[in-house]
């Protein structure tokens, strides 16, 4: 007899699905995954770029995490449709007009599977509040995949807006890690690194009360020194180079920096993903004045050039393709002056001449790279030293002015000024 059920199971279990999305995240990618979601829902609210008086705010011990923000909420209709959906829905189409970053919709669960067995979301819009409770555990258990709101209200006026996110039952390596001050210390420094522009103008991120502090990237920019700049504009997206020397007082910052959409993704890159060794000779101390920094920018989040973690660069990529044959063209241009002003001066760092020393920096923030459209070579052009001057002035009679001339071959009185000065000092031997 013909069975007539020909149907294979082939559904995921929950916990092997949650297994397989947090083995290849570390705790710190995953931390910054969240700082992420709050950045693009400031991107939302502040289309002017400008975010001064938002915040993103963290603490965390061994009892629980908390991450929560002002950044404009998640309203129901995203948080029923996309926010908690396991992907990426190809049907969203609100972000088409802005530069985000959450980019495959795994992010925020993936983050929050990773840090413990319980979490809390709780959203406030202009207009509408809701609160979603899970327990992991008893959400493993059951066959369905959907969560369910504890509380939803809508018809609101609401002043204070913006998400609470609240991890408890923390897994137990995330336990030691947040009893750990060496490992706070170190989560700063690696969101300092893994930074996004947003930070730059009045985005205020804090981590157990304490307040990140973004440095600014820096090329030595002067009437001597200008930096290799270029732009590309593509179907898929556009890319702008910038590359140059910084002072060598930090080789550990020598290197190629790769943002997607504001969001830093690769930091101080020496090796041949980034090109060296392989267009160009490897990475030496001798190189530590180089800087590289490429922008990718795209409204489609599937064209940039970044992993699922955003802490690497998927070679294959088109833009990245495109980018590196510019990269290569930057680094040529740069090395190449880099050897030749060392050889030409005899110095083995070029912090050591006055004109690289004392040359201004340009800040490479937002809008100065959003301002650049015209190409440019990098370049050293050594201005000859200036000899301070001084103008003599005195008067004598015309007729043995006129002798004087007509004695030296001379037709201006300049002419003869400064051959008298000249003979003084020949004739003085000074």
């Amino acid at each position: 007899m013909e069975v007539q059920n020909k149907k294979v199971d082939a559904s995921p279990t929950k916990g092997f699905f949650i297994y397989m999305l947090t083995r290849d995240i570390d705790v710190k990618p995953a931390i910054v995954e969240l700082i992420d979601n709050s950045i693009d829902g400031a991107k939302k609210i502040r289309n002017d770029k400008e975010y001064k008086g938002l915040f993103i705010k963290i603490n965390m011990s061994k009892d629980k995490f908390i991450i929560e923000d002002n950044c404009g909420g998640i309203d129901i209709e995203t948080a029923q449709k996309y926010a908690f959906k396991f992907g990426r829905s190809s049907k969203r189409k609100d972000d088409s007009e802005g530069y985000f970053t959450g980019i495959f919709g795994i992010g925020m669960k993936r983050a929050l599977f990773k840090l413990g067995k319980k979490f809390e979301v709780i959203s406030t819009t202009p207009t509408e509040y809701f609160d979603l409770k899970v327990d992991v555990d008893e959400w493993i258990s059951k066959s369905e995949w959907e969560f369910e709101f504890d509380k939803v209200e809508t018809g609101m006026s609401n002043s204070k807006i913006g998400t609470k996110i609240i991890v408890e039952n923390l897994n137990t390596d995330i336990v030691a890690k947040f009893e750990s001050e060496m490992f706070i210390n170190s989560l700063i420094v690696y969101i300092q690194k893994y930074r996004t522009v947003e930070a730059e103008n009045g985005l205020n991120i804090e981590v157990n009360n304490i307040v990140i502090d973004y440095g600014k990237e820096k090329l030595l920019k002067s009437k001597e020194i200008q930096p290799y700049e270029k732009q590309i504009v593509d179907e898929s997206g556009k890319i702008t180079i910038v590359a140059g020397i910084a002072n060598k007082g930090e080789p550990s910052k020598a290197g190629w920096y790769i943002y997607c959409n504001g969001r830093l993704v690769l930091y101080a890159d020496k090796t041949e993903l980034t090109g060296w060794g392989v267009e160009n000779r490897v990475y030496h101390y001798s190189l530590a004045e180089f800087r590289g920094y490429v922008y990718f920018e795209s409204q489609n989040l599937l064209e940039l050039p970044w992993n699922t973690t955003k802490t690497g660069i998927d070679t294959s990529n088109r833009l990245y393709v495109i980018a590196r044959q510019s990269m290569s063209e930057a680094m040529k241009q740069v090395i190449k002056v880099i050897d030749e002003a060392k050889r030409k001066h005899n110095v083995s760092n070029l912090d050591e001449l006055d004109f690289v020393k004392n040359a201004s920096e340009t800040e490479l923030n937002h809008s100065a790279i959003a301002n650049i459209s015209k190409n440019k070579d990098f370049s050293i052009t050594e201005a000859g030293p200036t000899i301070p001057m001084a103008r003599i002035s005195f008067s004598k009679p015309l007729d043995e002015v006129n002798k004087v001339k007509e004695n030296m071959g001379e037709r201006t009185n300049k002419a003869i000024g400064e051959k008298l000065f000249e003979y003084y000092c020949e004739m003085e031997e000074i």
